[in-house]
């Protein structure tokens, strides 16, 4: 196994981790190298050792994928399309140097990295709350027989590597191994690159350069990237913050703001408590009492960074009507409330992670609405996610789950929360847990 290329990722609250870009074979790990969990990857129900395939090459050294499938540990493939082995035996762990096997098989195929990595992670970060869980190995997934391009799947592997690990997520190392010399002669380019992108960012941090500069390096960079390469969408957001930041900054110092006006006799009226993204316009009509609830909140698109939360509501959309009426009953009992509703208005792709979790951070606590559409949405997932991730960080209660109609295959990660039982869409209990919750933030 050789190691081509790594990077360390800071992180201030937590042990820093590593993502190391090795060549060799996954089948063959050394001790140095050892994993807890091995990632590979599988069409539905489908674990025949096609030769030149990772699962053909685990099957002839004495791994059976298939017997595995048959006792797992857990499964969550109608959810999130994987499942987790049992620990393999201690003559199999000594033998392969990894102890369990995450099988990644969704039921959506499709040749978009962004979706592609945005379900990978929801499947590792399931499980890498258990801190056994902390050394993830796999192959660039997709890159092989679902011919997604290295050029496009190593950047969203690494944008979304990035991202996790600088979250706090507790796993120490990613390894993104690759089979061949011709594998590595094109992926190990766009992880360098990638790596630059991100110590761009950290220079910005560390004071050692502008967001400004930092921006035009970022541009540069492009300009040495092979055809059809990407760049990392969130590192690049997150310097043109910076980049803009400062811009403004310098506007501000060379016109100064000029000195408010006393205030007027009578006061202005407080704004009142609102989603700051609006619900989709056929709901709004549907709801006048929403809508009018939402008139004074701030633009589509914009998490201020001063903007705190006192809720963030995650709901699949399916249920938006009863969600509406939920949020209304809490803006009528407390109008000063500031409630992170619908987010309609976030882009999509590999930014909406990132804004996603921004509003996350800036919110007291996370409202659940349990569902078997909860539990079968990948945005409901990503939600969820980064909210048990930010609870896990600052070891405080931030998610309290409703639940809003049953779910017979619950998932487990779900499950442990204690939630307010308002099973089936019960609106006098959803109107009474509402109530509960304004007494409660009001008695903090």
């Amino acid at each position: 196994m050789q190691l081509l290329n790594q990077v360390i990722i800071k992180r201030p609250h937590a042990q820093d981790a590593l993502i190391q870009l090795l060549q060799g074979d996954l089948t063959a790990l050394p001790k140095e190298h050892a994993a807890d969990i091995l990632i590979v990857s599988a069409y539905p129900g489908s674990y025949i050792p096609v030769p030149n395939t990772l699962i053909a090459n685990l099957y002839n050294k004495g791994i059976d994928v298939a017997a595995l499938a048959k006792h797992k540990a857990i499964d969550l493939r109608d959810q999130l399309g994987c499942w987790l082995s049992e620990t393999l035996s201690e003559a199999q762990q000594a033998q392969f140097n990894f102890k369990k096997i995450l099988c990644f098989e969704p039921w959506l195929q499709t040749n978009e990295q962004v979706s592609v990595v945005g379900n990978i992670f929801r499947c590792i970060n399931t499980f890498a709350f258990n801190e056994n869980n902390n050394v993830i190995a796999m192959p660039v997934l997709s890159s092989g027989k679902q011919k997604v391009p290295f050029e496009k799947m190593l950047p969203a592997m690494m944008d979304a590597s990035i991202f996790w690990l600088e979250s706090g997520l507790p796993v120490i190392c990613m390894k993104l191994v690759l089979f061949s010399d011709e594998q590595s002669k094109v992926a190990l380019p766009i992880f360098t690159r990638a790596v630059q992108q991100y110590q761009l960012k950290k220079s910005v941090r560390d004071g050692s350069i502008s967001g400004i500069d930092a921006l035009k390096k970022f541009d540069e960079q492009k300009q040495q990237q092979l055809p059809g390469e990407e760049s990392l969408q969130i590192i690049g957001s997150e310097i043109k913050e910076m980049a803009q930041k400062e811009q403004d900054e310098n506007k501000l110092i060379a016109n100064p703001v000029a000195p408010a006006k006393p205030p007027s006799v009578e006061p202005p009226v407080p704004s009142r408590s609102a989603a700051p993204y609006p619900a989709a316009a056929a709901t709004i009509s549907e709801n006048k009492a929403v809508n009018d609830a939402k008139i004074n909140s701030p633009a589509p698109g914009a998490i201020t960074a001063d903007a705190q939360y006192d809720y963030f509501i995650s709901y699949a959309h399916k249920h938006a009507a009863i969600v509406d009426l939920f949020v209304n009953n809490l803006t009528t009992a407390n109008k000063n409330l500031q409630v992170f509703y619908d987010k309609s208005s976030i882009p999509p792709g590999g930014l909406w992670i990132k804004q996603i979790s921004d509003a996350i951070q800036k919110a007291k606590k996370v409202l659940i609405f349990l569902s078997p559409e909860y539990s079968n949405s990948p945005v409901c997932w990503d939600e969820f996610q980064c909210a048990k991730l930010m609870e896990y960080n600052s070891k405080k209660q931030l998610i309290q789950s409703i639940y809003l109609y049953n779910d017979a295959a619950l998932p487990p990660i779900m499950g442990i929360y204690s939630w307010a039982d308002c099973r089936e869409g019960d609106k006098d209990k959803l109107q009474q847990m509402a109530e509960q919750l304004v007494s409660e933030l009001s008695g903090q």
